[in-house]
């Protein structure tokens, strides 16, 4: 391992990491009403756009849409009590709400009373409910939390896959693993592979559930070729932080928490920098048969060095 003294300018810390999101809260801040992109925002915190809502989320408690409408909300007030002239339908539409009856329906939910009722009593006679949390200095977790992570140059894998879209049910989930595995069989003759690859594109958080989408995933020969709902797809490989975790069956919701490690407590330590490539996990079946073994793969740039944690 190398000396962390040897790269002070490498040496990622949490509280650098915790500068560029407070950079991008800024921004959001200096004008809520703007119709910021998740694009423009990452640009402003130097994270490639893949990873940038990860980030934010394990960094402040809350996702971006959340953060947008809070403020907007903290303006939306703010006009209500000393812009008292102004009308309520133009704070809404100046404050980035589409329409009065959208805004009044988010601010009685923030703040318990109707723009109206706000606007008529002392701010002080109202408790002000965030709708997420502030920026927070340490995450908390799950007791007992314990990763291993190194860092891999991984292989691009060649991959069938099957598209899962809609809420991440179980049972759902279990019927696609099982057509994919159908098709596996009638194509090569030969038992489902232990091995699956799961590449989650919508974080549950962040997306409805009718919009999520999960790439589920068995490595194939290259050269294979697709056939009616399977697709045939590669998954580029190269530098990768690798994390390792067993999970129970009945664990498997406990799944996102170490993602969010991963953001908040292990990049920030590192000397790794984001790659702008998808991240994904691969499940093996436990030798008890009760559960997996999980590889969470967060790709970085080629660049990155072996990472120093303590």
């Amino acid at each position: 391992m190398q000396d962390p003294a040897a790269h002070p300018k490498k040496n990622r810390t949490r509280t650098e990491y915790h500068r560029r999101i407070e950079r991008v809260v800024d921004v959001i801040r200096a004008d809520p009403a703007h119709p910021f992109t998740i694009r423009a925002l990452a640009d402003h915190a130097a994270f490639s756009e893949f990873h940038f809502h990860r980030v934010f989320r394990a960094v402040t408690g809350e996702t971006v849409a959340q953060c947008i409408r809070r403020l907007r909300l903290e303006m939306a007030a703010t006009a209500l009590v000393y812009h008292r002239n102004t009308a309520i339908t133009e704070i809404a539409l100046n404050c980035g709400f589409s329409s009065s009856a959208n805004f009044s329906k988010a601010f009685h939910k923030a703040h318990g009373c109707a723009p109206s009722l706000y606007r008529r009593q002392r701010p002080a006679d109202f408790r002000l409910r965030r709708m997420g949390k502030a920026l927070r200095a340490t995450p908390v977790y799950p007791d007992g939390m314990s990763i291993d992570v190194d860092i891999q140059d991984l292989p691009d894998r060649h991959l069938a896959s099957l598209r899962h879209v809609g809420a991440y049910s179980h049972a759902a989930i279990s019927r696609v693993y099982a057509e994919l595995g159908a098709w596996h069989r009638a194509a090569f003759g030969l038992p489902t592979p232990e091995a699956s690859i799961n590449i989650t594109w919508s974080d549950s958080v962040l997306a409805e559930e009718e919009t999520f989408r999960l790439d589920i995933c068995h490595d194939v020969p290259k050269g294979t070729k697709p056939l009616g709902r399977v697709a045939i797809r590669t998954l580029s490989g190269g530098r990768a932080a690798c994390a390792r975790v067993s999970l129970k069956t009945s664990e498997m919701h406990r799944i996102s928490k170490y993602w969010d490690w991963l953001f908040s407590d292990w990049l920030p330590r590192s000397r790794a920098d984001l790659g702008n490539r998808p991240a994904y996990e691969i499940y093996r079946p436990n030798a008890d048969k009760t559960g997996f073994d999980i590889t969470l793969c967060l790709p970085l740039t080629p660049k990155s060095a072996e990472y120093n944690y303590d």
